[in-house]
């Protein structure tokens, strides 16, 4: 009887962690699945009668969104691994959620010097979630 209030317990502190892993799980899946469809778009661009500054600037962004896409991918499946394990009632380790912090804090500060003002919003608000998340774990016992 104590062990099923124990499980309740444990399964009401995982409730908020839960639901806000999948949905950044699913942010970061479509954050994906958008970055790839504009790496194929920057790569079907003909380089062709453009300065060797345009070249380079073109060849560093399918760098930064390639790489970005590789990372959100990473990332999306790693959240949705423990949104499985948090169904379960299993307790996961806060280490994913900081490096996601970092990421997003790396995202937003590259849309910052890109003057995209407004892709910051998006990786600040996983960065909200992210912190939530950390501190929702801390006080799973």
């Amino acid at each position: 009887m104590e062990n099923q209030l124990d499980e309740k317990t444990v399964d009401k502190q995982l409730a908020n962690p839960r639901w806000m892993t999948l949905t950044i799980a699913i942010i970061c899946a479509l954050y994906a699945l958008f970055t790839v469809l504009g790496v194929f778009y920057l790569f079907q661009l003909s380089t062709k009668g453009l300065s060797d500054v345009a070249t380079q600037a073109m060849l560093t962004a399918k760098i930064v969104m390639s790489a970005s896409f590789v990372l959100f991918a990473i990332f999306s499946l790693l959240l949705f691994n423990n949104y499985s394990k948090l169904r379960k009632n299993i307790v996961v380790p806060k280490m994913l959620y900081f490096a996601l912090s970092v990421f997003m804090l790396l995202s937003a500060a590259n849309s910052l010097a890109t003057s995209n003002i407004s892709g910051v919003f998006l990786p600040l608000i996983i960065l909200l979630f992210a912190i939530k998340i950390i501190m929702d774990l801390g006080k799973v016992k």
